[in-house]
């Protein structure tokens, strides 16, 4: 799903991808640093045939995956499928927030703006974001999202426009 785009404000928190929680049974989660998560999703982004430059971060150390993100072609499968199996390098740690509360409330405001915008766009299905997210994870309840929906792709499309045009 194309929720790379949910950007936040200029000097807040960095916009990120979304994506899936690594766990290894029982129940430890593997975390590595935000250079090497990175590095992780860019290559395996390569290996699937999607190019992106390196990513830069912000003054934080949080990825800006905003700045590399837009050559990717949401509306290709392809490059979705691709995003879906790499996305789970950058849950090991890279975009915890958990330490910034400031920025977390600021993550979850623009995802609940997000849903709405969505909800507004003909998707009444579409959820609200998982309360406490902390930046690791999905930020939906992924068995929630109705993906079957006809409207969701043009409603991801345009509110995620709309929440990039708040960025600067």
């Amino acid at each position: 799903m194309a929720l790379a785009a949910c950007t936040t404000q200029s000097g807040g928190p960095s916009p990120t991808a979304i994506p899936a929680t690594t766990t290894v049974p029982p129940s430890t989660t593997v975390t590595v640093t935000a250079d090497v998560a990175t590095v992780l999703y860019r290559e395996c982004l390569a290996d699937e045939g999607v190019d992106i430059e390196p990513i830069p971060f912000d003054a934080q150390g949080r990825p800006r995956l905003d700045l590399v993100m837009g050559s990717v072609d949401y509306s290709d499968p392809d490059s979705v499928a691709a995003l879906t199996t790499c996305s789970g390098h950058l849950a090991t740690g890279a975009l915890d927030l958990s330490g910034s509360p400031s920025i977390r409330e600021g993550v979850l405001s623009l995802l609940t703006e997000f849903s709405e915008c969505v909800r507004a766009r003909g998707v009444p299905d579409f959820p609200d974001p998982i309360p406490g997210f902390i930046g690791i994870g999905d930020p939906y309840p992924e068995g929630e999202i109705p993906f079957s929906d006809p409207d969701l792709e043009d409603a991801v499309e345009v509110c995620q426009s709309r929440l990039a045009g708040k960025s600067g």
